[in-house]
């Protein structure tokens, strides 16, 4: 445990208060440029009302520009089209970017400082990770411009949602990041944290339960929030718990949900309880693409992120109602470039006719691709969302979490060189934090995790759903 995570451990609620606040003004100024982050959004205010031609020339021109900086400025991008035979010149259309290979994430992992600008980590990009869809997240790199470019769909989504103030509205979040210490629970009773940095509330999902979902409404009462957001798994059961028990929850001008699946149903008892609209977003923690509901409840691409292709098992663009893999050019991050990445999610695609929103955005039906089961553990409550126990841990390809009981928990790992002794007790710790220390967790050192159908990777999986409690 480092030291500033042992002090946090040990410190009063107002002191952690304190300290969650101390990181989000870190947030607001070391990650984001408040200011570029407004100017950015009155551009997009104006380009959400583009037609289709509009959105073309715009992505053909940024392509063109997006090609020649990688092909100039990024190792892995100059030696490709070096062995390829290929000038940076030859890809001038969204078509012609079929001639470029198709991004794995095993070659990013091989050299992930050739994606790189000028093949070197800079001290004054923001450091983040993928959220480990598979069990495995990436390092991931930006400079201060980069974040705040990729953050401004965020703030355009919010708009859409009739929110005064996209940038800091008072918001309740739902968040898998340890912000309760165990330690701390039966002192305060309190299962959340305020960033008054960020106008937030962030709330745990790690001990949502029977016992404490009347605490989380009332203390989201309290609050008042403008916005509700974070994972559609955690906010779900609130609602559920809410209705069948008649608690009272605010009604928020909107919600967003956001990492994982949204489920027709879940949206459903979702509004019903918080008594507004829910808005689903789809945003890779890589710049990959962004996907938003717009106010009809209709997914749509957002074009100016970048190019976002939907292909086939055969490698053809999907029609409208097919599924496939989500391939991505995004044109918000110079300072590490991925082009035509897959991500390891799915999609299907949207009819052509025009929304009733008016927008020319390109539609989507749906994301299918994130799927995880949600866990229920007697001392916790049900606990989703654990991709969290994954980051900062080195040597591991990727990993999928099986609950073969309640009191039980199997992790599967496939090792890469640096994966040891140490390794394992880490990883160990750091999902008993999650869970709770009477779960028994074993590890596995595997060859390979099979994948389900149509490809998917399940990173979490219960076999003992019949034993969980009805959650309505």
């Amino acid at each position: 445990m480092g030291l500033a995570k042992l002090i946090y451990s040990l410190s009063p609620a107002w002191l952690q208060t304190a300290m969650v606040t101390a990181q989000g003004f870190v947030f607001n100024h070391r990650r984001m440029d408040v200011r570029l982050a407004r100017r950015l959004l009155a551009e997009r205010r104006e380009s959400q009302w583009w037609d289709e031609d509009r959105f073309q020339r715009y992505q053909e021109i940024r392509l063109r520009d997006h090609i020649t900086f990688a092909a100039t400025h990024i190792p892995y991008y100059k030696g490709l089209f070096k062995s390829l035979g290929m000038n940076p010149r030859d890809v001038r259309t969204v078509e012609d970017l079929g001639r470029l290979p198709l991004l794995e994430k095993s070659v990013i992992r091989k050299s992930p400082d050739a994606f790189l600008w000028g093949g070197k980590r800079s001290r004054s990009w923001n450091k983040l990770f993928t959220s480990g869809t598979t069990g495995s997240p990436m390092e991931l790199f930006s400079s201060r411009e980069s974040f705040t470019r990729s953050w401004s769909f965020v703030f355009r989504l919010r708009e859409w949602t009739g929110l005064n103030d996209p940038i800091f509205p008072r918001r309740a979040q739902f968040t898998g990041r340890n912000i309760i210490p165990d330690k701390r629970i039966e002192i305060d009773r309190a299962f959340w944290r305020r960033n008054f940095a960020g106008n937030a509330l962030l709330m745990s999902t790690t001990h949502l339960s029977q016992d404490t979902v009347e605490a989380y409404a009332e203390a989201i009462g309290r609050f008042s929030p403008e916005l509700v957001d974070g994972y559609p798994s955690a906010i779900q059961i609130v609602a559920r718990f809410a209705m069948a028990r008649a608690l009272e929850l605010p009604s928020p001008r909107a919600i967003i949900t956001s990492a994982e699946t949204l489920v027709p149903d879940d949206r459903r008892v979702i509004e019903s309880a918080f008594g507004c609209k829910v808005f689903n977003q789809y945003a890779s923690s890589d710049t990959g693409a962004f996907i938003c509901d717009c106010e009809e409840g209709n997914l749509h691409l957002n074009p100016e992120f970048g190019i976002c292709e939907i292909l086939t098992p055969e490698g053809r663009p999907a029609r409208p109602g097919e599924e496939g893999e989500i391939v991505t050019t995004s044109f918000c991050n110079t300072e590490q470039v991925f082009i035509r990445y897959k991500i390891g999610d799915l999609a299907v695609r949207g009819p052509d006719e025009k929304c009733p929103c008016g927008r020319m955005m390109p539609r989507i039906e749906a994301v299918t691709g994130r799927v995880d089961d949600i866990l229920f553990i007697p001392e916790r409550g049900f606990v989703g969302r654990l991709d969290p126990i994954f980051k900062s841990l080195n040597g591991i390809w990727e990993a999928q979490i099986v609950q073969e009981s309640l009191e039980r928990l199997r992790v599967k790992v496939v090792p890469e060189p640096g994966f040891d002794g140490s390794s394992r007790a880490a990883l160990e710790a750091s999902l008993h934090e999650k869970v709770g220390p009477d779960v028994d967790v074993v590890i596995d050192e595997v060859k390979e995790i099979p994948r389900g159908p149509n490809g998917k990777f399940q990173s979490v999986i219960s076999l003992c759903k019949d034993r969980y409690p009805r959650m309505a």
